[in-house]
């Protein structure tokens, strides 16, 4: 099976901010992907980028360290960073994660 069928990247534009949707797994085959629509999303110099993570349905640490380099290339860009549609699981790992993620406010969990 390929990366593609495992994990699909929507990207939608709005002003200045970058919505990135991710549906499927995120693990080793599939962070490539990520990778890449982050890296071509940061490349537009929007002021926020929203990660939509309602669609995934799998994440390994090899995907938790791509959240977290995604996490280190906003900031680095100035770039506002926004993890949305988290599921209550990932939210746990996120949260408990050294260094931390970006505060993720209530509203914003699955």
């Amino acid at each position: 099976m390929r990366a593609e069928d495992l994990l699909q990247t929507h990207t939608l534009w709005d002003r200045d901010t970058v919505e990135l949707r991710l549906t499927g797994e995120l693990d080793l085959a599939t962070v490539p992907l990520l990778q890449q629509a982050a890296t071509t999303a940061l490349n537009t110099h929007p002021r926020s980028l929203r990660l939509d993570l309602t669609g995934l349905t799998f994440c390994d640490h090899t995907g938790l360290c791509a959240l977290h380099q995604l996490t280190h290339q906003a900031h680095t860009a100035h770039v506002h960073l926004r993890l949305t549609g988290i599921h209550p699981r990932l939210h746990r790992t996120l949260t408990q994660h050294t260094p931390p993620f970006p505060r993720i406010p209530p509203a914003q969990r699955y």
